[in-house]
């Protein structure tokens, strides 16, 4: 008698079957990025993702990346990544716009875009990982409330307050959760988009605001002031992270 051979060894009928298949054995793409903002972290780079495809084409799925322009309301242009994938006479498209570049080196801008946006893109349409879920939590994060750090009272009865609602002339008004976590992202999506501009950034931000620290985080942007000059630093670069 002939045993009957297992769903994982059959060929897949449809492109809907090999994705189910290739998703089965591939989870992740390996993580040989660096990121050192606001913490060190690790990320897919975009030959990770693609090495973690290849068992993709044992099961018949194929893809192409290619470019389209789409015009604008305002006259101008906006770069558009297609990512098709394959599979007999089926194909799924996913269309990604680039964000709109500015500055002196377009070109190189546009590089740093698109190999930003295809493995982005490659990723979303496999269904694999390329990032840790937990990153955007950590580094959004704020810093834990400072517990029994009061003002001594100057008046009669006065209750004890909080040093951390206190405006202090030295640090400012201290900047809101909801503000800090703007920022925060914005860090992270310069850091991943324009990793060699992030640290001009940076050192920009020690200088004015006079920090020794080698590295910032979160716990270093305490005043709505430091968040504001962050997010303006940020959007002379580009307005759209």
């Amino acid at each position: 008698m002939t045993a009957k051979k297992s769903s994982s060894t059959t060929a897949p009928i449809n492109l809907a079957e090999a994705l189910a298949i290739f998703q089965s054995k591939v989870k992740a793409a390996d993580k040989n990025g660096k990121a050192k903002f606001p913490q060190p972290r690790t990320y897919s780079l975009l030959e990770d993702v693609l090495k973690a495809l290849q068992p993709a084409t044992e099961l018949g799925i194929s893809h192409t990346q290619t470019f389209d322009y789409l015009p604008l309301e305002n006259g101008k242009t906006i770069t558009v990544l297609i990512t098709t994938l394959y599979f007999k006479e089926e194909k799924l498209e996913s269309k990604l716009p680039l964000r709109e570049l500015s500055g002196n080196n377009v070109y190189h801008d546009l590089g740093i875009a698109i190999t930003y946006s295809r493995r982005y893109a490659l990723a979303a349409a496999y269904g694999i990982g390329s990032e840790h879920d937990d990153d955007a939590v950590a580094l959004t994060k704020a810093p834990e409330p400072k517990k029994g750090i009061t003002r001594t009272p100057t008046k009669p009865k006065q209750p004890p307050e909080s040093v951390d609602s206190i405006e202090d002339k030295n640090y400012g008004k201290p900047i809101a959760k909801n503000a800090l976590d703007a920022v925060v992202t914005k860090m992270t999506n310069l850091s991943q988009k324009y990793p060699d501009k992030k640290d001009l950034v940076i050192d920009k931000y020690k200088k004015q605001f006079g920090i020794t620290s080698e590295k910032i985080g979160p716990t270093d942007i305490r005043t709505a002031e430091q968040g504001q000059f962050l997010t303006i630093a940020i959007n002379e670069i580009d307005s759209n992270l």
